[in-house]
């Protein structure tokens, strides 16, 4: 093979990384749906490959929000050259809902330098947005006007790749390459100038699934992300050829991570708003109100349903979070996150979830405790027959999880919301705490569709499915399966929690995730982090075709 041009994927130093996920969750809250658990002992992860701490032990994607249009300014470059970018640039457009706007003047999210020196390189995704409006944030270091259009083809499309958030593909979590080390670092040092530190942060370093919170597929040699392993790189004889165009698989995945709208006003729609969006988790506060967007046309404003999936509250005093719609409208809505009284709000998250319109079968409700007693009278357990405004044919699957608390300190926190004598005309709710743990308020949100539909499956997972509630530990995981016919697509998946037990007079931490979506089931993660003892927590799903 001859020399290879080797690009470089950018990472931002440490001291950027509360700033990175802050950029992150701000452009797209759906980057913190799928994000790593915390290290047993406390101590912030790495985030990522950049080696940067993460804040809270929090890792998110670096994903732009589906639909968005990127501005793009090209400083420099001979009319070809620029006219080749933007030609090969747009690739991706074809295939994902993402989009680039040429402009020749800035301010630009993506700024192309064409610094002659033989590199080229890019930040990845929403890093961009950290850096400095003088500096590039991507730069094709050997584009000529002669270069040949598979050159341009593969450098271009695998460096806006990188921009919108793709990383390299040797280095994603199912790759299983038999490396030879000394080979490799003697090539690159020989070819490229690269020290070994280059060659381990590029070539043999590699991500992990639910740490750096990646969502892969199989690993792809022929996709545009692969870099060229020519013989000798390898102890088992495996290489890759040249890529110049979108594999299949980068097709398929790139439209998972920007999927289009769907045209269809039945379609449920989902996604998560949290504080670390709008503020850092050590400037704590009890109003926390945020926007979400939708990206379904509605000829009205959507009914919106909220879910508790995070929290990181201060100890000795009570454990108290409402998750709140201000107002909703056709494109967008208000949420807070709102905590009360001498509560320390640290962090917390929800998950929302809209309900369509057009869709009949699907119903939902709310049902609190202080609709049965006052707060201050608090009782072990609630419970309410729910009649549902349409009866079905027959009993109906229903989803129950937990969308605001109020449990004293001097005692576990611990609740937990489910359903029972589910019938065809309705079933009854409860809020239930025990062992002496004082529940000032719980509320609940229900949501009920036909056992028979192939378009929606749902269920619930609890950290006792895979140990002992008396063995604490502050990482837990599990896989559920959706049950039926596999999805023909991945799914888009609602969570939300709906039962948790702590120990008292230290912080109580949950956060709840998933890795691994695949069409037939995923990973669940319940974690906590720091101090906290975490005894047992559960949560409820609905998944449903894109």
């Amino acid at each position: 093979m001859s020399q290879p041009h080797a690009c470089a994927q950018l990472f931002l130093p440490a001291e950027d990384s509360e700033r990175a996920i802050r950029a992150a969750l701000t452009e797209n809250p759906k980057n913190a749906t799928y994000f790593s658990a915390p290290t047993p002992d406390g101590v912030a992860a790495d985030a990522g490959m950049g080696g940067a701490p993460m804040a809270l032990a929090l890792s998110v994607r670096k994903m732009w929000a589906a639909g968005r249009t990127l501005r793009v300014s090209l400083r420099g470059g001979s009319e070809i050259v620029r006219s080749k970018v933007k030609q090969f640039a747009a690739t991706w457009s074809q295939h994902a809902n993402i989009h680039f706007e040429f402009v020749a003047q800035e301010p630009a999210e993506i700024r192309v330098g064409f610094e002659m020196n033989g590199r080229s390189w890019s930040y990845v995704g929403t890093d961009c947005l950290t850096i400095a409006a003088a500096d590039p944030t991507m730069n094709f270091g050997w584009f000529t006007d002669v270069t040949p259009d598979d050159e341009f083809s593969r450098t271009t499309i695998h460096e806006f790749g990188h921009a919108i958030g793709c990383i390299h593909e040797h280095q994603q979590p199912n790759a299983r390459i038999n490396w030879d080390r000394n080979f490799v670092y003697n090539y690159y040092a020989v070819n490229s100038g690269w020290s070994r530190a280059q060659v381990d942060s590029q070539v043999f370093a590699q991500y992990d699934a639910v740490r750096d919170n990646i969502q892969s597929t199989v690993f792809d040699g022929t996709s545009i992300m692969e870099y060229p392993i020519p013989p000798g790189f390898t102890t088992d004889g495996f290489t890759v050829g040249w890529n110049n165009h979108l594999s299949a698989n980068d097709i398929q995945f790139i439209g998972t991570m920007y999927p289009f709208p769907p045209t269809s006003l039945t379609s449920l729609e989902t996604g998560s708003f949290n504080t670390m969006s709008i503020r850092s988790w050590d400037r704590p506060a009890n109003e926390n109100v945020g926007t979400i967007n939708f990206t379904i046309p509605r000829p009205s404003p959507p009914t919106l349903l909220l879910g508790i999936n995070w929290f990181d509250m201060g100890f000795n005093v009570n454990t108290r979070l409402l998750c709140k719609v201000v107002n909703v409208a056709q494109t967008s809505a208000s949420i807070n996150l709102q905590s009360f009284s001498d509560t320390v709000n640290y962090s917390s998250g929800c998950s929302w979830l809209t309900v369509p319109s057009g869709d009949s079968d699907f119903q939902s409700g709310h049902f609190s405790t202080a609709d049965d007693h006052v707060w201050s009278s608090p009782q072990a357990l609630t419970s309410r027959k729910i009649t549902f405004a349409k009866a079905y044919s027959a009993p109906p699957k229903v989803v129950v999880w937990l969308d605001s608390i109020d449990v004293g300190y001097n005692c576990n926190p611990r609740f937990t919301v489910f359903a029972s004598d589910i019938q065809a005309d309705g079933f009854t709710i409860h809020v239930d705490t025990w062992g002496g743990s004082n529940l000032y308020l719980g509320g609940a949100t229900w949501a009920a569709y036909s056992a028979n539909r192939t378009d929606i499956r749902s269920g619930s997972y609890n950290i006792t499915d895979v140990r002992s509630w008396d063995s604490p530990q502050l990482l837990n995981a599990g896989q559920v399966a959706f049950g039926g016919a596999n999805f023909s697509k991945l799914p888009n998946v609602f969570m939300a929690l709906n039962s948790i037990d702590v120990a008292p007079r230290v912080n109580p931490r949950i956060r709840l995730s998933a890795s691994d979506i695949t069409t037939s089931g995923m990973t669940w993660h319940l974690d906590a982090w720091s101090d906290t003892v975490l005894y047992t927590a559960g949560a409820s799903y609905i998944a449903f075709d894109q």
